[in-house]
C-alpha cells in the first residue's frame, strides 16, 4: 500500500512539472488570466499554504513558548508542517510571477515604502525560524540517528546534527536540554510576530489595493491570522489524528486541539459575518457586486459548499458526534474537512474581487479573450498545481519517515 502510495505521487510529480516545464517555456499565456483578471488559482493556492504554515507554527508557539505540555507531542509535528506548507507557498508565488528568474530582484532593488518589500523580509527571517526552531527540538535524536542507526536514517541523522551530539553524562544531557528549551522559547517569542507579520502581511497586500473595495478593509489582515490558526490546527488535528503513533494519551490531544479548533472556527466565523454585513450595508457599488456574487453569485458553492459547509459546520458536527466515544477518527476527518474547506475560502477571497468592472461598461468596451472578468483555471493551472503539492506531499512523507518527528526513544517504545 505505501509503494502504491509514493508511486501516484510521482506519477503527480512528473505530470505536474511536464505542466511547470510548459508554463516556464510559454511564460504566462498558458494560464486563462487576462488583464482584468490577473490573479488565479496560483494565488488561492499561495495564501492556502502561507496561512497553513503561519498557523502551524502559531500552534508550535503555544506548546513551546506557552508550555502546553498536554500538545507537546504535537510540537514537531507542527513545525514540520510549517516548513513544507511554506515551501509549497513560496513555490505557488514563484510560478505566478511573470519573469520567475527575477526574484532576487526583490532583495537587491529595495523598496522600503511597499508592503510587498516588508513581506519579503518576514518570510525570509520566518523561514530561519522555522528552521532553528526545528533543528533544536530534534538535535538530540538526530545525535541518536547519527550514532545509533543504520543506512539513510544514520547518514540523513549525521548531515542534519551539524556535529551536535549527545553529552555521555546525564547532567551534561541536563544542560543541553535546558539550552534547547531556553532557545526554543526565545525563537518562539520572536517568531510569534514573525508569524502574525508573514501571514498579516500577506492580509496586508490586499487590504492595501484601494482599486479592489472588496479587499480594501482593515479587518482583511485580522481574518488571514484568524483564518490561519483554524487551517493550522484543523491540519495538525487531522495529521497527528490519522498518522500519530497510537499511544494511551492521543484521544486527549486530538480532544484539545478540536476544542482549539472549534474556537477558531467561532472568531472567523464572526469576523466573517462582520466583513459581510458591513460591505453589504454599506452599499458601495464594486463592494457590494463581489460580495453578491459571493453569497448568491457564480461562488455562491465555495462560499455555502466550501466555506460555511466543509470548513465550519461539518468539522463541528463531526467533533460533536466524536464526543460520544471520544473518537479519534472522527475528529481528524473534522481536521480534514475544515483544511479542504479553507481552500474554498480563499477563492472566495481571490477571485470575487476580479467579476466587477472599474469603470461601468468596461467588459463590452473592449472584445478580447484577454479582457474579459471571468475566469476558469486552464489545464496547465490544475496540473502544475497539483504537481507542487503532490511534491510537497511526497517531501513531507519522507521526512516523517525518515526524521525524528516522533522522539527515538518513544518511536522504539
Amino acid at each position: 500500500m505505501k509503494r502504491l502510495y509514493y508511486l501516484l505521487l510521482l506519477i503527480l510529480v512528473v505530470v505536474g512539472f511536464w505542466a511547470l516545464s510548459v508554463r516556464f517555456l510559454d511564460g504566462m499565456s498558458v494560464t486563462n488570466l487576462s488583464s482584468y483578471f490577473s490573479w488565479g488559482l496560483w494565488v488561492v493556492f499561495y495564501i492556502f499554504f502561507i496561512g497553513l504554515s503561519a498557523g502551524s507554527f502559531l500552534l508550535s508557539t503555544m506548546i513551546y513558548v506557552f508550555k502546553m505540555h498536554a500538545l507537546e507531542k504535537v510540537g514537531r509535528l507542527s513545525l514540520l508542517s510549517a516548513l513544507f506548507a511554506l515551501i509549497a507557498g513560496l513555490m505557488f508565488v514563484l510560478i505566478d510571477l511573470g519573469h520567475p528568474g527575477r526574484f532576487w530582484y526583490t532583495l537587491v532593488h529595495r523598496n522600503m515604502s511597499s508592503v510587498l518589500e516588508w513581506e519579503i523580509h518576514f518570510y525570509l527571517l520566518y523561514i530561519i525560524l522555522v528552521l532553528g526552531e526545528l533543528w533544536l527540538v530534534m538535535r538530540d535524536d538526530l545525535s541518536i540517528l547519527a550514532e545509533g542507526t543504520q543506512g539513510v536514517r544514520k547518514k540523513l541523522g549525521r548531515l542534519l546534527a551539524l556535529g551536535y551530539r549527545m553529552a555521555k553524562d546525564e547532567a551534561g544531557r541536563t544542560k543541553q536540554k535546558e539550552t534547547a528549551e531556553r532557545w526554543v522559547k526565545i525563537l518562539g517569542i520572536i517568531g510569534i510576530p514573525m508569524a502574525l507579520g508573514v501571514h498579516g502581511g500577506t492580509g496586508s497586500i490586499f487590504a492595501v489595493t484601494i482599486a479592489k473595495p472588496y479587499w480594501n478593509n482593515s479587518i482583511v489582515p485580522i481574518i488571514f491570522i484568524v483564518s490561519a490558526l483554524v487551517s493550522g490546527s484543523a491540519l495538525v488535528s487531522f495529521l497527528y489524528a490519522f498518522f500519530g503513533k497510537a499511544e494511551r494519551e492521543k484521544p486527549e490531544i486530538v480532544k484539545s486541539l478540536s476544542n482549539m479548533l472549534i474556537l477558531f472556527i467561532g472568531i472567523d466565523l464572526i469576523l466573517v459575518l462582520a466583513e459581510f454585513l458591513i460591505g453589504l450595508y454599506g452599499m458601495v457599488p464594486d463592494d457590494a457586486m463581489a460580495l453578491k456574487a459571493v453569497v448568491a453569485g457564480q461562488y455562491g458553492v465555495f462560499f455555502w459548499g466550501g466555506q460555511i459547509g466543509l470548513a465550519a459546520i461539518l468539522p463541528i458536527t463531526l467533533i460533536v458526534l466524536s464526543g460520544k466515544n471520544n473518537s479519534v477518527r472522527l475528529k481528524g476527518l473534522a481536521g480534514l474537512s475544515t483544511v479542504l474547506g479553507i481552500i474554498a475560502v480563499r477563492v472566495n477571497l481571490v477571485l470575487p474581487a476580479y467579476v466587477v468592472p472599474q469603470i461601468p461598461g468596461l467588459d463590452k468596451a473592449f472584445v478580447d479573450s484577454r479582457l474579459v472578468y471571468h475566469y476558469t483555471p486552464s489545464a496547465i493551472e490544475v496540473l502544475s498545481s497539483l504537481g507542487i503539492i503532490s511534491l510537497v506531499i511526497l517531501l513531507f512523507s519522507l521526512a516523517w519517515e525518515l526524521l525524528p518527528i516522533i522522539k527515538v526513544s518513544e518511536a522504539e517504545q
